[in-house]
């Protein structure tokens, strides 16, 4: 086997053709990915960092996904709130009309009342968001997490807001001297409820009896009772509905109040998500126009170097066919 001379020249384009083919080599292998650091071997420090900024940003993109599903579920308890306080307000004003009406008329408010009633506490029920419902029960909670620190929470306490039995707290129908409760069990409204106050008035009905409530008005007409307590019975009765419309509307103030939070979080969250995200990109992505414009300098390279090693060997044939 005969050896093959190379002369100095053609070792060294040789070499530079070796070296200009890794550089093209890499150069393809970011314009393919679009990163400049594809993995530690590229630049650890880099790499390292980049990857730390990558996992940070998807860590908040998830945190974003379960605020996103508190936002919907207490803007769905606000939207309720919304509707309890248009029937309540249909209540009182049935109420109000209802003064001065004879006997037949009162029995026919009774059942609209009645119906305002199961409907508001049915509306309340059915204001659940994936099986939470935050306005049945005091008991209840929402937290929600904005970051891996734990005090980055947020808890909403529920409302019973249309409580079935006294003693309910954080409902529209507790006052500062009683908690009556507006619903019974079955749904039905409790009209002995609506009073303001725990007064009772005495009623001469062919004797000494008791008037608790506005039902006895109601129900039964103003036959026999003294006009001075039936008003009294219907003012009261209008103050506490009044009084359940002011606290729902600081329910709806607390429930406004926590959806403008978890929005301003979860609008932080995808910001300072795409933040880190894009510093991670900062730290790998490649300027595609530089290295599009290398990888035709690279070519050239290539291409001359070729050429070089063509005229070279091109030299040597002649200076063979010479000493022939």
């Amino acid at each position: 086997m005969s050896n093959i001379t190379l002369s100095a020249s053609q070792t060294s384009t040789l070499l530079n053709l070796q070296n200009v083919t890794q550089l093209f080599n890499t150069t393809t292998n970011i314009l393919n990915s679009g990163k400049k650091v594809n993995s530690a071997a590229d630049d650890p420090l880099a790499y390292f960092q980049s990857q730390s900024l990558y996992n940070r940003s998807t860590s908040f993109q998830a945190y974003k996904s379960s605020i996103d599903q508190s936002v919907q579920s207490v803007q769905g308890a606000l939207n309720a709130t919304s509707s309890v306080g248009t029937l309540l307000k249909q209540m009182l004003g049935t109420l109000q009309g209802a003064r001065g009406q004879p006997a037949n008329a009162l029995r026919s408010v009774t059942t609209q009342l009645k119906t305002l009633g199961q409907q508001i506490s049915q509306l309340v029920q059915d204001a659940s968001y994936q099986g939470l419902n935050i306005l049945t029960s005091s008991a209840t909670s929402l937290s929600t997490q904005f970051s891996n620190r734990t005090a980055a929470t947020l808890v909403i306490n529920g409302f019973s807001l249309a409580a079935t039995g006294a003693g309910t707290t954080r409902s529209i129908f507790t006052n500062s001297t009683s908690q009556h409760h507006l619903f019974n069990s079955d749904g039905s409204i409790n009209f002995n409820a609506l009073i303001y106050s725990s007064q009772t008035f005495a009623v001469s009905t062919g004797g000494v009896g008791v008037l608790s409530g506005l039902s006895q008005v109601l129900i039964s007409g103003t036959t026999g009772i003294a006009a001075t307590v039936a008003q009294a019975v219907f003012t009261d009765s209008i103050n506490r509905l009044s009084q359940a419309i002011s606290q729902l509307n600081a329910i709806s103030g607390i429930l406004g109040t926590n959806v403008a939070i978890l929005q301003a979080r979860s609008s932080f969250s995808a910001n300072y998500a795409a933040t880190l995200s894009s510093g991670g990109d900062k730290l790998t992505l490649a300027d595609l126009n530089t290295e599009a414009a290398n990888s035709q300098a690279l070519q050239l390279r290539q291409s001359i170097g070729i050429s070089t090693l063509g005229v070279a060997a091109s030299q040597q044939q002649s200076i063979l066919n010479l000493l022939k």
